[in-house]
């Protein structure tokens, strides 16, 4: 059998006028041998493709079934340590990657193609090889020269009739091919422009949580003090600050990393130790306002 569908070398293929029969026999051998070879070729090439392409279809269609099931699995059995929905991300893309190497290798396409053309192939084979029957059984014993016309013309017509279809089925494959190679590269490149997306938003966000805010705290009755005076120490896994407030009720501290801190308020009325404490939660870029009253009156 032959390897490939090239036009092959035909030994002893012309035309002897003095034996038109057998020259006309010679004509049939050669045209049926190359419609055979082309056939077979494409039944052959067809075997790998129907692997590939329903090796790929069973394990999409598993891990898609696996991604539906596996949570529930889960749940059953009570697998608190396992991420299932992560799994289960992980297993649909696993299948949606498989799928996209079938389209771009045209696995599943090729398969239906090369079926479709050696099936036409063949039907252009049995017919020829029954048109061919007719025509020599109306000719003569020895084939007029007009008769003879029409079969050469009926094997030439045959033979452009499987060339015609290797090449159609030629420039199908090349436009999916390019089809495919397009699409991939638009989606690629979607997916490259998503990804960057990404990548910046999740270095914005990275910067907006980072960026520092402001505590704005009010001792409501700090005028009540001794002094008109009380301390604050804030503490806190952002940084801590010590400050003695004097004649006013507000303490304003800038550039304060987000998180949560305390404020420990100390202050004298009547010549004793008063304290309190205030919990805070600072917020990237905002400023956090807290009112508190010292407990003065104990």
């Amino acid at each position: 059998m032959a390897d490939d569908i090239r036009a092959k070398d035909a030994q002893g293929f012309g035309w002897d006028a003095s034996d038109p029969k057998k020259s006309l026999e010679a004509v049939k051998a050669v045209v049926e041998q190359e419609g055979a070879d082309a056939i077979g070729w494409y039944w052959r090439a067809k075997r790998w493709k129907r692997l590939c392409s329903r090796g790929i279809q069973f394990l999409a269609l598993s891990l898609t079934a696996a991604a539906a099931i596996f949570p529930i699995v889960v749940q059953i059995f009570g697998l608190r340590n396992i991420d299932s929905g992560l799994w289960a991300s992980l297993l649909v893309g696993v299948a949606a990657a498989l799928l996209g190497l079938d389209k771009a290798f045209g696995f599943s396409s090729g398969w239906t193609r090369y079926v479709l053309t050696a099936t036409s192939m063949t039907k252009q084979l049995h017919d020829f090889r029954m048109d061919w029957i007719a025509m020599a059984a109306a000719a003569d014993s020895n084939p007029k020269p007009e008769q003879q016309a029409a079969m050469v013309q009926r094997a030439k017509d045959f033979i452009a009739a499987i060339q015609g279809m290797v090449l159609q089925e030629t420039k199908d494959w090349a436009t999916e091919f390019q089809n495919n190679m397009a699409q991939m590269e638009k989606d690629l490149k979607s997916q490259l422009e998503n990804l960057k997306m990404q990548m910046d938003k999740a270095d914005q966000e990275k910067k907006d949580a980072d960026k520092p805010g402001a505590i704005e705290l009010t001792v409501t009755n700090a005028d009540k003090t001794d002094g008109y005076t009380f301390d604050v120490d804030m503490e806190g896994k952002g940084g801590s600050a010590k400050a003695t407030v004097q004649n006013c009720k507000v303490w304003p501290h800038l550039e304060v990393k987000p998180g949560q801190y305390t404020l420990y308020l100390t202050a004298k009325w009547n010549g004793t130790a008063v304290r309190t404490s205030k919990i805070v939660h600072v917020k990237p870029g905002a400023t956090e306002e807290v009112s508190v009253p010292i407990p003065l009156e104990q």
